[in-house]
């Protein structure tokens, strides 16, 4: 009698996408590697992006209750940066929350061209991407098929630091475009 190999015993993972923010508890599922609200667009949020353009991307160690404070000076004045500094700081309440965590690893940037252009699994706990213009993080669905978050979704992509999903981490790249891209991403200190 021949042992199967680990992967052969490998649980089928799913994604879980909808309209509602109470979708990112589902993270907690075991067989879940992926959970996306799909939020409408906030025009105010979108056109002050399109006037966005970083000499270097925004990084920072940030606490939810101090985001706003930690990065709002590094953002140029115009209209629509209260309501973007809003959402990221509801973002980083919601992550910190779901995490359990005092502190993130926030980084904000303008993309011209795909970062990580390949499909790759991450090796870290969990991250929430959102894209506030351009297109969406890509990833493989449960068929193996290319799926899409929806510009302005909130995203959570669990990786395989995350306790049992050793094996199951989201396989995902950035979208294959040279369209531009405001990127918000969020990982647990």
């Amino acid at each position: 009698m021949s042992a199967l190999s680990f992967t052969e015993f490998k649980p089928a993972s799913r994604q879980l996408i909808d309209k509602n923010q109470h979708v990112l508890t589902g993270i907690f599922a075991n067989d879940v590697n992926l959970v996306s609200w799909q939020r409408s667009i906030d025009t105010a949020i979108t056109d002050y992006c399109r006037r966005l353009s970083f000499a270097m991307p925004l990084k920072r160690i940030v606490s939810a209750d101090s985001v706003h404070q930690d990065i709002g000076f590094a953002l140029p004045d115009a209209p629509g940066k209260s309501a973007l500094l809003a959402d990221i700081s509801l973002q980083c309440q919601m992550f910190a929350c779901l995490m359990d965590c005092q502190q993130l690893g926030l980084r904000l940037e303008t993309l011209s061209k795909p970062m990580c252009p390949k499909f790759h699994t991450d090796h870290l706990v969990c991250r929430l991407v959102a894209t506030y213009l351009g297109p969406g993080t890509e990833w493989l669905d449960t068929d193996g098929k290319p799926a899409q978050a929806r510009t302005f979704s909130v995203t959570l992509l669990k990786g395989s630091g995350w306790e049992g999903n050793e094996q199951n981490a989201i396989v995902h790249r950035s979208p294959a475009s040279d369209t531009p891209r405001v990127l918000l991403t969020l990982d647990p200190m």
